[in-house]
């Protein structure tokens, strides 16, 4: 037989349960946890317009001559926005760091031509390479590779990002309900949300390197001739993979395999592979990034990671120096120290 609940026990356990989450109310507004900084899910809008100035080409670079000077020796990067180095300094992205790096561990005259745009993707770097780079007549060629350069309209990414810029716009209106006004109410719907959107995050750029995208079997073929047109010039290629800092740089960093999936394409295409994922491996992604959650663009901390990783590589790459006379002996090479993970100015 069952008992029905005398009115003053269904009074308190109402009483308890709202003083209950009275207290958690005001424990979350007190620690000022009503509105958490999402973490681990913003998408790289890579055609975010940047204001840094451009050269007379539209490129974030000095201006520089077809023509090579007698005795210059020349890199060529293409790249999208992480090479570009939206919102940091033009002196602090990797390819000016790279230049000073390779004119002072190798005593030679070096510039680094950066064509990098945001929003390329590798199809359209193959073929600016192959219009526009070589006439540059570069002694070397890397391509900065971020993980959504395989990306094309119908990516579950692209759809996502577009999902995400129409809830920032409700924000931004303030069209939150009535329960919005709790700070408990925010801190459990945006965890909730956070944990959801990672999850499509995770699965989106997974989607894009099966065997069967579209975009990854263009990618792939792009690679192929790029190095071929590298190879053809005798010129050596490296392809510079970025992770993606929006998840723990750890054990748990869950896009090891479209790592290995695009160093084993670019190695199997004939390019140096250089994967920076060991090099911040460990590091807080909170402290690489431009601005948290709101853009996950490399700062200047992850650029000067990225210039040492990526000059230590050309320095194998590479040929020796030509060899100097030594004001001491006469004659003798230049020293050629490895650099060190501050080694970069």
């Amino acid at each position: 037989m069952q008992i029905a609940p005398r009115p003053g026990e269904a009074f308190l356990l109402l009483l308890g349960v709202s003083v209950s989450l009275a207290l958690a109310e005001g424990a979350v507004r007190f620690a000022g946890a009503g509105d958490p900084r999402p973490t681990g899910y913003a998408p790289v809008n890579t055609r975010r317009p940047d204001t840094g100035w451009t050269n007379s080409l539209g490129y974030r670079d000095n201006e520089h001559p077809l023509v090579k000077p007698p005795g210059l020796r020349r890199a060529l990067v293409l790249g999208d926005s992480f090479t570009w180095g939206a919102r940091i300094e033009f002196d602090d992205a990797y390819p000016r760091r790279l230049e000073r790096g390779l004119a002072r561990h190798r005593g030679e005259s070096w510039e680094v031509i950066s064509l990098a745009r945001s929003g390329m993707n590798t199809v359209e770097e193959g073929e600016q390479l192959a219009s526009e780079g070589l006439a540059y007549d570069p002694d070397v060629v890397v391509l900065g590779y971020c993980l959504n350069d395989s990306e094309d309209e119908n990516a579950a990414e692209t759809r996502r990002a577009r999902d995400w810029e129409e809830m920032r716009k409700e924000r931004r209106s303030g069209s939150d309900g009535l329960w919005d006004r709790s700070a408990l109410f925010r801190l459990l719907k945006r965890r909730v949300w956070a944990t959801v959107e990672n999850r499509r995050r995770i699965a989106a750029y997974r989607s894009m390197y099966v065997p069967d995208y579209p975009g990854w079997i263009a990618g792939q073929k792009a690679l192929r001739t790029m190095a071929e047109l590298c190879r053809a010039r005798k010129v050596p290629f490296l392809v510079m993979i970025f992770p993606l800092f929006g998840n723990a740089l750890d054990e748990g960093y869950p896009f090891s395999a479209i790592h290995a999936a695009v160093a084993r394409a670019a190695a199997e295409a004939g390019a140096g592979v250089v994967d920076l994922l060991p090099a911040y491996r460990g590091l807080k992604w909170e402290l690489l990034v431009v601005d948290g959650p709101n853009d996950e663009h490399p700062n200047e901390i992850a650029h000067r990671i990225a210039a040492d990783v990526l000059l230590s590589a050309l320095d194998d790459a590479l040929p020796p120096p030509a060899r100097r006379a030594s004001p001491a002996a006469g004659s003798g090479s230049p020293t050629r120290p490895r650099p060190s993970p501050a080694g970069i100015p």
